[in-house]
């Protein structure tokens, strides 16, 4: 079987699995929504509160997407898949359904907040969700069960929201690109080819980490050979 067919498969195993839950996508949706519409939904701080928000919505996504099927995985790579088809797979899914999220948040917001480039906040919202998939997946490949992982996400998403944009402890976070394009689509003079090129490179630093422990996740040990002596040792 070809490498992009078992990427196929994945992304199509993976998509069945996260549109059964039809509560939980709900819900993920739900909260950055909320967030927007009670931010006064009008203003940089508006935008960036609906816009950063989503990652929580896309992020989650992709952590129960990690975290609901280790055993699945491993029983995959017993079957001759690789660790990275299986992180391809999920990205092949997890992006367009990330992309959609942020169509339907973009039309939202240029309709209520107004920016003065809404092309642009167009682009910081489906960036920050493109950003939230390998994000989701980073943690979701580093804690083991979903609560903990849940409560990364929020802590991230929230100190990104709440802290100002020129404050040093917000150019560490992996949203910071992405909220200066929000920042930048209410006017008229905001940087866009930087915050593209940092968000990039963050989120290419990202998927190593999801790669790095993917491959830990589903390794699968195996069992030694007997050897000679061990052969001879009578059993007690």
């Amino acid at each position: 079987m070809s490498t992009l067919r078992r990427i196929a498969i994945m992304a199509e195993m993976h998509g069945r699995d996260l549109t059964r839950r039809h509560a939980s996508l709900a819900l993920l949706v739900a909260l950055p929504l909320c967030f927007y519409l009670a931010s006064g939904r009008s203003g940089s701080s508006a935008v960036a509160a609906g816009g950063i928000g989503m990652a929580f919505a896309v992020s989650g996504a992709s952590l129960f997407s990690i975290l609901s099927s280790s055993e699945v995985d491993q029983r995959l790579v017993l079957g001759g898949y690789r660790p990275i088809e299986l992180l391809l797979g999920r990205l092949a899914f997890l992006a367009p359904l990330g992309l959609a999220v942020a169509a339907g948040f973009s039309v939202l917001m240029t309709l209520v907040s107004h920016p003065t480039q809404p092309w642009l906040l167009g682009v910081g919202v489906g960036v920050v969700a493109l950003q939230s998939v390998p994000f989701g997946l980073a943690v979701g490949s580093i804690v083991s069960r979903e609560l903990e992982g849940t409560l990364v996400l929020i802590g991230v998403v929230g100190v990104q929201m709440a802290v100002d944009l020129s404050s040093p402890v917000s150019k560490f976070l992996p949203f910071y690109g992405p909220r200066q394009l929000l920042a930048s689509s209410m006017t008229t003079n905001g940087p866009i080819l930087l915050p593209l090129l940092e968000t990039a490179v963050y989120g290419f630093a990202l998927l190593v980490v999801a790669r790095i422990f993917i491959s830990r996740r589903v390794d699968v040990q195996q069992p030694q050979p007997l050897t000679a002596d061990d052969q001879a040792t009578p059993a007690r």
